[in-house]
């Protein structure tokens, strides 16, 4: 009997099997395992062998179950691993496990690049969540990498992207955040493999400062205000910005009573450089804006700061209204009598000084003449004291400081005339009177009197007694000069001023006559509150006439009411038809209509006299002004006949050899009524413009001649026959003085104007026309002047006697006193008669003929001109901008008004010594003088 068993065993199929080798994954993270599964059929170990690049393989053995297979674990992976496996002869497939590197952000660059105008250099930011403040307009440079190749990258801030650029890995880009980019922006950034990002991303919280504009405001004026008279409004504007200004301008505009807006105007103000903050002073000239009374001009200042895209910033709007005609005429009273005080003030300070000036030079004469004290540091060693340098400097401080005053004042004399003619007051008398006061102003300020100062300041640099005193006593005689010109100027000006209110008061009742017979017609036969207002206005308008008529009659020295006056009927119609005013204002309330009408009528008629009145009352001035005149003329004229006449028969005595105290008495009797001569002459000269002030410099040389025949009589050995003659001398200057005052007299007598500037003005114009028609028969001749024959020599002659003639003519214009300027003109007429009378006719001598026309047109103010002229008269302003040219000795400093640095007064010296004094003194000096 038999057992049957079944045995495995292999086959030679299976023994030839190959070696399988598994893994679970062939791409693992970093640090990760992987399952790695071994198949060997019909074995019981095997072999795994694993290689990581640039290594050799490294076998690792193991055991196989009972089918073949073995699974382990092989990690943690850093790298790439290559596997295999073997069992004997056999093996398997290699293998490849790749370790996939971490997408990360490898690196990140951040650079804020500030605005060019800023100048501020670049920055590195960090990013995180700390707020980072960037000004606008910055641009943020970003540039990184990934540890795996990009496929976009860009930075999110809610719906706003902007996108970076990708090469590979890296990533650059700009980030421009504008105003709305305050906030967080985070750094999106996607790889090629869409692996995800480890970490945090990136983020940048940013706050965009704005750049503000620039901070605009007016200071001047600062309000709403009226236009001055001048129609100039001075303007200060303020204006800064955190970074730089490039350009400020003034807008202004006008708006009609209307409401209409006019076209804008702009000025542009030079602002370069400036900086952050920048303060400028303009000016807005409102004269030819076309501006009516009761128009308002609005301006406003705009600035730009130098940001690239320009930033603007506007001040608050002023509004500058024109005064009516009514306000424009009170303010015109009220700054004629504002200059006229100021006049008087000046005028007053002037004699102040001059007669502490010649104080000052006898004092300086008296300690030349030995009689310092012995004592004194100066006697000593020849220097000036302290005290006299300290007085001499005062001096010529408050000189310098006079002058200004009187050059202001010329400008506030100007801009009442502007003022008067935008008022309605074209009056010709009355702008002629006022250009001649300012001529007189001008003229007072001498050449001569800056000189004078100008010596004495070098004299007290140099410590010099004698020159200072030589100085003080010519400034002494530059005063006196200046003294008489501001006295007549004051004078003039006054009655200017109580003229110039007169006419602005007839306009002024003019103007309400007008408008209660508008309210009679239009709101009468309709009364209510309304017209009860409008009538209530015009009462107080009436009200204010009835003042300044008032305030006129007290200038003229006018009896108050209720006395009876010059100016009390028309004072009293004007009180009369205001208290109508009142009547019909309540009848107005009251809806009574024929109480109103007939109160309105009354109004109406007692202002319907008011005009003339005023009217005839200035004229009536005038005439009395110029009776005035030719009485102190007659007066002087007899006076001086009779000192002639006394005057002759001293010379007479001389020559007869009577040289005893009765002679030199009666001298001295003829001086003290030359001097009253000279007083009574002055003032005429002062009250009317065809009064020559000259007359009292031909008096001047009369009792200079005295004084010398006097001198040789009160000599211990007298000298009859030098006394004789000086005595003859001053009979011909007082004989003369008389021809000039009847010739002086004869002209104010003639003159229809109560002032005579409206004939001084016409006898220049005159003069003007004459040259007008020599220059054209030069300019007939110029062609024939290269032809020879006696004809054209002879209408040379003639032309040349014609010109010559003219400045003769321009000569006694001049000792009439009409015109400062007529001297230089008849020079250069003088001039040119002399180029003709020499035969030399020329294109220059054409050309300074057609300059002395010119110049005369000028001088007479004339509104005719052969070249057409924009504005139809010749106006003249005072220079502004770069137009503006000193003399050098009207600079600041150069009299000694402003020092470069302060010299110690007097409270600081005094503890010092005299000569530690005067060497602290003379350093100062030093220091100061020019050049130094």
């Amino acid at each position: 009997r038999a057992t049957a068993f079944w045995h495995p065993f292999r086959t030679l199929a299976d023994a030839r099997a190959p070696v399988r080798l598994t893994v679970d994954r062939t791409t693992v993270r970093r640090g990760d395992s992987v399952t790695v599964t071994v198949e060997v059929p019909a074995a019981t170990r095997a072999t795994l062998w694993t290689r990581r690049p640039g290594e050799a393989w490294a076998p690792g053995a193991i055991d196989l179950d009972s089918l073949g297979r073995a699974t382990r674990r092989v990690g943690p992976l850093e790298s790439d691993l290559y596997l295999r496996a073997s069992s004997g002869t056999r093996r398997s497939v290699e293998r490849k496990v790749s370790v996939q590197v971490p997408a990360f952000i490898a690196g990140l660059e951040l650079t804020a690049h500030y605005p060019a105008y800023l100048a501020h250099p670049d920055e590195p930011l960090v990013p995180g969540t700390d707020t980072i403040a960037v000004p606008e307009g910055s641009t943020i440079l970003t540039r990184g990498a990934a540890s795996v190749p990009l496929a976009t990258a860009a930075w999110l801030h809610g719906r706003s992207r902007s996108a970076l650029k990708i090469d590979g890995a890296g990533f650059a880009g700009r980030l421009e955040p504008t105003g709305e980019g305050s906030g967080s922006w985070v750094l999106e950034v996607v790889t090629a493999e869409g692996a995800p990002i480890e970490g945090e991303p990136s983020e940048l919280v940013l706050r965009v400062i704005p750049d503000s504009a620039p901070v605009v405001t007016l200071p001047v004026p600062g309000r709403d205000t009226m236009l001055p008279l001048s129609l100039k409004q001075p303007l200060v504007i303020d204006a800064r910005d955190d970074h730089g200004l490039t350009r400020l301008q003034v807008v202004s505009w006008r708006v009609s009573q209307t409401g209409k807006v006019g076209e804008a105007v702009r000025e542009s103000l030079d602002v370069s450089g400036a900086g952050e903050r920048v303060i400028v002073q303009g000016e807005i000239d409102a004269e030819h804006r076309g501006l009516l009374p009761g128009d308002t001009l609005r301006i406003r200042a705009e600035a730009w700061d130098n940001a690239p895209v320009p930033h603007i910033g506007r001040s608050a709007e002023i509004a500058l209204r024109l005064p009516s005609l009514e306000e424009l005429r009170a303010a015109t009273r009220a700054a004629t009598r504002d200059v006229a005080t100021a006049a008087d003030s000046i005028a007053a300070a002037q004699r102040d000084l001059g007669t502490r000036t010649g104080d000052l030079a006898q004092q300086r004469s008296r300690d030349a003449t030995g009689s310092r004290r012995p004592g004194d540091a100066g006697a000593r060693d020849g220097t000036l004291p302290f005290q006299a340098t300290e007085r001499a400097q005062a001096v010529a401080r408050e000189q310098e400081a006079l002058q200004q005053r009187v050059r202001e004042l010329s400008r506030a004399v100007e801009e009442i005339a502007r003022a008067a003619q935008a008022a309605g007051l074209d009056d010709s008398a009355f702008q002629a009177r006022l250009r001649e006061v300012q001529e007189l102003l001008q003229r007072a300020v001498t050449p001569e009197l800056a000189a004078r100062l100008r010596e004495l300041q070098e004299a007290l640099l140099r410590l010099d007694p004698e020159a200072m005193r030589r100085a003080l006593e010519r400034l002494a005689e530059a005063q006196q000069q200046l003294r008489a010109e501001l006295e007549r100027s004051q004078e003039l000006f006054r009655r200017a001023a109580v003229e110039g209110a007169l006419a602005t008061l007839a306009a002024d009742a003019e103007d309400l006559k007008r408008r209660q017979a508008e309210w009679n017609q239009a709101n009468a036969p309709h009364p209510d509150s309304a017209a009860a207002a409008r009538q209530r206005a015009l009462a107080e308008r009436t009200d204010s006439l009835t003042s300044g008529i008032e305030r006129v009659a007290t200038d003229l020295g006018a009896p108050p009411p209720p006395a009876p006056g010059a100016l009390a009927a028309p004072r009293q119609a004007a009180r009369e038809a205001g208290a109508a005013m009142q009547r019909a204002a309540r009848s107005a309330d009251q809806g009574q209509a024929a109480p109103a009408q007939q109160a309105g009528t009354e109004a109406e008629n007692q202002l319907a006299a008011v005009p003339d009145a005023l009217r005839g009352r200035r004229d009536s001035l005038a005439r009395e002004w110029r009776e005035e005149t030719l009485v102190a003329l007659d007066r002087a004229l007899s006076e001086t006949a009779a000192l002639a006449q006394r005057q002759e028969r001293v010379a007479e005595a001389l020559r007869r050899g009577e040289a005893g105290a009765p002679t030199r008495a009666q001298q001295a009797s003829v001086e003290e009524g030359t001097d009253a001569v000279a007083r009574q002459i002055r003032e005429a000269a002062g009250k009317h413009a065809l009064v020559s002030p000259q007359l009292d410099a031909a008096l001047g040389y009369a009792k200079r001649q005295m004084a010398a025949a006097r001198g040789q009589l009160e000599e211990a050995d007298p000298n009859p026959s030098e006394a004789a003659g000086a005595a003859e001398d001053a009979v011909d200057a007082l004989n003369a003085t008389a021809l000039a005052l009847a010739r002086s007299r004869a002209r104010v007598a003639g003159a229809q104007s109560g002032t005579g500037f409206a004939e001084a003005v016409e006898q220049l114009a005159r003069l003007a026309r004459d040259q007008q028609g020599l220059n054209g028969q030069a300019q007939g001749l110029l062609p024939m002047m290269g032809a020879s024959g006696e004809a054209v020599a002879e209408q040379l002659r003639a032309l040349a006697a014609r010109q010559r003639a003219l400045a003769e003519q321009l000569e006694r214009v001049q000792a009439g006193g009409a015109s400062s300027a007529a001297g230089p003109l008849a020079q250069e007429a003088k001039e040119v008669a002399r180029q003709l009378e020499a035969g030399r006719l020329d294109r220059q001598t054409i050309e300074r003929q057609q300059r002395l026309y010119h110049r005369l047109l000028d001088a007479g103010r004339t509104l005719s001109n052969d070249e057409p002229d924009e504005n139809k008269e010749r106006v003249s302003r005072a220079a502004t901008g770069d137009s503006v040219h000193l003399p050098g000795a009207l600079k600041p400093g150069a009299t000694g008004a402003g020092p470069r640095l302060r010299y110690p007064s007097w409270e600081e010296l005094q503890g010092l010594t005299p000569e530690q004094r005067r060497l602290v003194l003379e350093y100062f000096r030093r220091l100061n003088a020019p050049g130094q």
